[in-house]
């Protein structure tokens, strides 16, 4: 668990932000939303980080046999494990499970955390293209996708309903067959677009009470060019912020939906 630490506020702030340098970091800095700073400035001077789960995780991942070529997530694990801890803590074990939905899996890293976190705890669904010769047509990510399902056959998830194909596209078939979820972890395109399309459509499948989870809250430029992550989050929360609560803000911003939204 945490080991209550508090080292100055601008060490933390930096680190939250990202490690695409100094120049982005500043950008996004002098963007930040007024709405969203004072959660932020609270989550960078909490003392309940958690910085013992990364590394057990890492350790657990090797023991497990994972086939994970990435660590993108550990830098998120002392921010998101306490927060996880006490959503799961107010759905008590034995009852049903936690219906959690991730968009954009990769090699299953995330997902596998999760398991180890809350083993025999969570129906899964994950939404992910993989493979797209128009959007990745490098060799190395034929694999991406054979190496996720070996993955999940070493959690104990047991079944995990896939849809293999783009969010934008996958979601609305969720909304229109009434599917619903308690947790949402969005980690897909980073195109101011499609990502308002991913938050739009999962505060309507997330029931009242349920948390999601956005990565990546400060790229401001997507990979591709335009508005980024940063921009939809933040137009996002503008027009809908008062159905949901903040929980926490820094590399991600975590949203409690607390009333439904009108549609």
């Amino acid at each position: 668990m945490a080991d209550g630490s508090n080292p100055a506020f601008d060490a933390e702030l930096t680190d939250a932000v990202d490690a695409r340098g100094a120049g982005a970091k500043l950008r996004s800095l002098g963007k930040i939303n007024p709405r969203l700073a004072p959660q932020l400035a609270r989550t960078m001077l909490a003392k309940t980080r958690d910085n013992d789960s990364a590394p057990a995780f890492a350790a657990y991942s090797e023991a497990k046999g994972f086939e994970f070529t990435s660590a993108w997530a550990a830098n998120n694990i002392p921010f998101v494990a306490p927060l996880l801890r006490d959503f799961m803590a107010k759905r008590p074990a034995g009852g049903r499970k936690v219906r959690y939905m991730e968009i954009g899996a990769y090699e299953g890293r995330n997902l596998a955390f999760m398991d180890w976190m809350f083993p025999d705890r969570l129906d899964v669904t994950v939404i992910d293209p993989w493979f797209d010769e128009g959007l990745n047509p490098e060799e190395k990510y034929h694999a991406v996708e054979p190496r996720f399902h070996r993955n999940m056959a070493r959690t104990t998830f047991g079944q995990v309903a896939t849809h293999k194909g783009f969010s934008t596209y996958e979601l609305p078939k969720m909304l229109q067959a009434g599917e619903t979820f308690d947790l949402i972890y969005v980690d897909g395109s980073h195109t101011a677009l499609a990502v308002m399309i991913d938050l739009c459509c999962c505060a309507s499948l997330l029931e009242v009470g349920g948390m999601m989870v956005l990565d990546d809250y400060w790229h401001d430029i997507s990979e591709i060019g335009g508005p980024g992550v940063k921009q939809a989050v933040d137009h996002f929360h503008a027009a809908f912020g008062r159905y949901f609560e903040v929980a926490a803000v820094y590399r991600q911003v975590a949203l409690v939906k607390t009333a439904e939204i009108p549609r």
